[in-house]
């Protein structure tokens, strides 16, 4: 295949990339891969990034969980995909066609650039293309259609191939295709920002000579470090709006998301030639097809008949190195074990990696297998590449073979396409906030943001990987039947109510809307659509510090404080944290002398006030409750539960 040039390659993969995705390039502006969900997501990600300057406060505060700031940062920004699909927004392409278009650039450029990678460490065309049809079409990315960040993978292969290249010729225009590389990939998808660079030090450890000649091993990661701080400010941010929001990942959730041995016999449900077997989460479909797994086995066969291994080990070779990576990446696909005992760490290597500033935010160990997938077939192509005959008519029937195996092994079912949500006409209110219920249902949720791109209005739905505190405070409430929600959400501003009617059959949602004061604009196909005037602004007391008092012993569901005498009330406050659905949905506070006579100081539904205190410290919580400014030694609330207690404090004015 002497005549075979990059452009071939790249018609060749994109007409595999159409074929594979097919019909999705016949529906590009009006269908939805997959499913209705992350896809919807991903899309108004990508918009977003249009819509304000990426990196700046606006950007990061985009509109949604509206009030709340920093809200971008509860989800991947995907800024390496947008590159592409910023200019095809900017000139008037639909946000689906411009992510459907990013969806086949994915497999399309993966192919073209593991090609690039595989006739590199091969100098053979026909090894390129079986590299390029392994990690471009692999099995695994039949269970990842719905994360476009996952299967955005290409610059990986594209950066293996400019540091293998550098190694040769150390021309510096590799170490720029390097860097360039890993930043894409890197702004591409969280999860390779921090798994590829196990990769690359790998690599490093494994291909330089540190001894001899360490000068390109030095150039390859200075250039890793110095463009690695161009991501530093990102990285930052994320840590102070997570550390605020007080989000991580907890060791259940990611056990849940690891591998388990049946994950690599289970097979996606939309593989066209092998019966799809059930896994426990979407994540647990790891199976690497037949073909690519044999021609790991051969090549192992041929280096220990041949007794090449020590000379592969002198000779640092590649088709030693990438098949014990792939091995080694599939082992991490563990993720960590349940204690950090000496057997555990070895039986789990992950659990060495939460120690890594960044994993331990990480929920989905199991995506350590697109770094296997690519180095298992890097060694796939490397021993075909070294099994083939001598015989030209020979290699390009064994050639042939093995590129219909591994097409048989990844080829999918036509992709399932879905309708986006349908368009609700809005009432024409300036400065209005709009919701979408129910509010806890994340199909509403993924719709009123997709909704969102039409109308630009602040959204006070959300849908992400993270759920800040406010919005379960918010669900909650509206659960319990508690207008007071809605009503925060009115004040000094109009709030714009649309009740999905499929899920709310006895017309409690629509209830609960008119309780608030919603007047009806009009029945969409979608629901009713409501206006809630906008309610005068409440002014916040200003109160002083918590006066000194003690607890005192009462009936279940009561919480009482003794000041040890009479002072002025002016308000209570009850550090929430998370557990406002233990309190009750409205509550009582009362105030006495003597601890006999009890007035009513204040009674109300609390949902309205849990909300403003999440806003202000999504961690505490710390809930006012204003009174009048009354005398009194007690003060009670009702109903609580026993620990309340604990978090309630009484202040005085300031």
């Amino acid at each position: 295949m002497k005549g075979f040039k990059i452009q071939h390659s790249a018609l060749l993969f994109l007409l595999l990339a159409l074929a594979w995705s097919w019909p999705l390039v016949t529906r590009l502006s009006w269908r939805i891969p997959h499913d209705p969900g992350d896809p919807l997501l991903n899309t108004w990600i990508l918009w977003w990034s249009t819509q304000a300057l990426p990196f700046t406060e606006r950007w990061w505060s985009a509109p949604v969980f509206y009030p709340m700031t920093g809200s971008f940062a509860l989800s991947e920004h995907l800024v390496g995909v947008a590159l592409f699909t910023a200019p095809l927004h900017l000139v008037g392409v639909h946000p689906i066609a411009a992510y459907n278009v990013a969806l086949i650039l994915s497999s399309w450029l993966s192919g073209v650039f593991a090609y690039l990678l595989g006739r590199k460490l091969t100098g053979s065309a026909a090894a390129g293309i079986l590299l390029g049809v392994a990690f471009g079409f692999a099995p695994y990315r039949a269970s990842q259609l719905s994360h476009l960040q996952v299967l955005t993978a290409q610059w990986m292969p594209l950066a293996l191939f400019a540091m293998h290249t550098y190694l040769d010729d150390r021309r510096r225009r590799w170490l720029a295709l390097f860097a360039g590389a890993w930043l894409i990939q890197a702004l591409s998808n969280g999860y390779y920002l921090l798994f590829f660079p196990v990769l690359i030090a790998l690599w490093l450890g494994w291909f330089i000579e540190w001894r001899r000649d360490p000068r390109p091993g030095v150039a390859l990661s200075v250039t890793f470090a110095a463009s690695s701080l161009l991501l530093v400010p990102t990285l930052l941010k994320y840590r102070e709006v997570h550390a605020a929001l007080g989000l991580e990942r907890t060791l259940e959730e990611m056990q849940m998301f690891s591998a388990r041995m049946a994950s690599f016999v289970q097979t996606a449900y939309l593989l066209k030639y092998w019966t799809s077997r059930d896994a426990m989460t979407q994540e647990g479909f790891l199976f690497p097809g037949v073909t690519v797994p044999l021609l790991l086995v051969a090549g192992a066969l041929v280096l220990l008949v041949k007794r090449n291994l020590r000379e592969a080990m002198a000779k640092r070779s590649p088709a030693l190195f990438y098949p014990a990576a792939a091995v080694m990446f599939w082992w991490l696909c563990f993720g960590p074990a349940s204690s950090n005992t000496i057997s555990g760490v070895l039986s789990h290597p992950y659990s060495l990696l939460t120690w890594v500033p960044g994993f331990s935010g990480l929920r989905v160990p199991a995506r350590f297998a697109m770094m296997a997938t690519l180095c298992a077939a890097t060694a796939a192509a490397i021993a075909a590449a070294r099994l083939a005959p001598r015989s030209l008519r020979a290699r390009v029937a064994l050639g042939a073979l093995l590129v219909v195996m591994l097409v048989r092994d990844s080829w999918i079912l036509p992709m399932p396409l879905a309708a986006p949500p349908a368009r609700v006409l809005l009432p024409n209110v300036a400065n209005s906030v709009v919701l979408e219920l129910p509010a806890d249902e994340s199909a509403v949720n993924i719709a009123a943001m997709y909704r969102a791109m039409t109308h630009g209005r602040p959204l006070v739905n959300g849908y992400s990987g993270h759920t800040p505190q406010h919005y379960s405070l918010l669900t909650t409430s509206l659960m319990r039947g508690d207008p007071s929600a809605l009503s925060y959400f009115a004040a000094g501003r109009p709030l714009v109510v649309v009740v999905h009617r499929r899920l709310d059959p006895k017309g409690e949602w629509r209830a609960m809307v008119e309780r608030a004061g919603g007047v009806l604009h009009e029945e969409s196909g979608t629901g009713p659509v409501f206006l809630v005037p906008p309610r005068p602004q409440e002014r916040k007391p200003a109160i002083g510090p918590q006066l000194p008092a003690a607890a005192v012993k009462s009936a279940a569901g009561v919480a009482t404080l003794d000041l040890g005498s009479e002072q002025v009330i002016r308000a209570l406050t009850v550090n929430l944290r998370w557990r406002h659905a233990e309190i009750g949905t409205d509550s009582l506070v009362e105030t006495s002398r003597d601890g006999a006579i009890w007035t009513k100081a204040w009674e109300g539904w609390t949902g309205g006030l849990a909300l403003s205190a999440a806003l202000e410290d999504q961690r505490l919580v710390a809930m006012t409750i204003p009174l009048p400014d009354v005398r009194a030694r007690f003060v009670r609330i009702s109903t609580v539960p026993l620990w309340v207690s604990r978090e309630l404090a009484v202040h005085g004015p300031r």
